[in-house]
């Protein structure tokens, strides 16, 4: 029977300390860098674009865990007027519903900048919608914001390859201390 052969080898393989140290290894880097990725979220300098109509606006979702910061900028391409808001998932969803309500923040103007504590865990939205005037043409801004806080996505797929690698490099330094142990060393 070959397959049993196979899989016997591939068996083997893993008992092999230096390929758990090496699998584990990575895992455990893997997860640091996203788990450093976690704690700084957001966009350098891309175009929001909103359709043309009185209803439509651009929307950012933003998750955190914990209380944040979030700052930026923004600026319509064409020097019309926008406005910026940012809500909280209560807030959004009804202004997505009826098309107003009080965010946490909002500016209006062509162009400005923005920073706002996020007061707690959870779901944030930026919106960008049409300034007075510019409701039935399309408008381009560009947009760039930061949050300092904690990305629950990111985080726990960090923490899905950090504890696997972590378990793999002590399995690996415990199967090789072992057969250290047990050859014979001459005399």
């Amino acid at each position: 029977m070959e397959g049993r052969g196979s899989l016997r080898r591939v068996a083997n393989l893993w008992k092999a300390p230096r390929v758990l140290l090496l699998v584990g290894g990575v895992l455990f880097l893997s997860g640091q860098a996203l788990l450093a990725a976690s704690f700084l979220q957001g966009t350098q300098g891309t175009v929001a674009t909103i359709p043309p109509g009185p209803a439509w606006f651009y929307v950012y979702q933003i998750k955190v865990i914990g209380s944040s910061r979030m700052s930026g900028q923004f600026a319509a391409l064409a020097g019309d007027v926008v406005h910026l808001y940012v809500f909280g998932e209560k807030q959004y969803e009804l202004y997505a519903f009826i098309g107003w309500g009080y965010g946490l923040f909002s500016v209006n103007g062509s162009s400005g900048s923005f920073a706002i504590d996020l007061p707690s865990s959870g779901t944030y939205f930026l919106v960008l919608a049409h300034g007075r005037g510019a409701e039935n043409s399309t408008q381009d801004v560009r947009v760039s914001y930061r949050v300092a806080g904690i990305e629950p996505e990111f985080i726990t797929v960090a923490s899905g390859l950090i504890a696997p690698g972590i378990a793999m490099v002590a399995f690996g330094l415990w199967v090789r201390e072992r057969r250290r142990k047990r050859v014979p060393r001459p005399a």
